[in-house]
């Protein structure tokens, strides 16, 4: 357990720190935080979304997103398109100005961290992403759930160990 409660504590610091480094020389306005560049992500990489169901995925509440949402609404990053399904819940949808803001993102991210690969090396870096990653399905099972308890999640089956493990 100790592990893991050391994992999520890194993860948490080095999140805030990549972030940190992505905004340094920022070009966004300075209402826009890194929700702001977190949903235009999230919309660049899934499509158009209601604010509820952003909100879902970021378990967080729709009140909020729309307060998100402020920023790129008014520096047209995004639009409200009209929703087929229901039209009262508009779908946010990136524009090409907001893609050129998370490319430009992404670029200032991948300049701050261009010295830093030469410290790793690249099958520790896919372990420790594949950690992560399994960390982040079962936090998102247990959400599905309804649950504080990962006693209801089904275990991955255990891999036998390897020679570099």
């Amino acid at each position: 357990m100790r592990e893991l409660e050391r994992l999520m504590h890194e993860i948490t610091r080095a999140f805030h720190d990549l972030r940190a480094a992505g905004q340094a020389p920022t070009g966004l306005s300075p209402d826009a935080g890194s929700g702001t560049l977190g949903l235009l992500q999230a919309l660049e990489a899934e499509g158009p979304l209601t604010m509820a169901s952003y909100a879902r995925m970021r378990a967080v509440s729709r009140q909020y997103i729309q307060k998100i949402a402020a920023v790129p609404i008014r520096e047209k990053w995004l639009t409200l398109e009209p929703n087929p399904a229901d039209r009262r819940a508009p779908l946010m949808t990136i524009t090409a100005q907001g893609r050129r803001e998370v490319r430009a993102h992404r670029r200032r991210v991948q300049g701050a961290l261009r010295g830093v690969s030469r410290h790793f090396v690249a099958r520790d870096v896919a372990k420790a992403a594949a950690t992560v990653a399994l960390m982040r399905s079962v936090l998102d099972q247990m959400t599905l759930a309804g649950t504080a308890d990962a006693a209801g999640v089904p275990p991955r089956r255990q891999r036998r160990r390897s020679r570099d493990s």
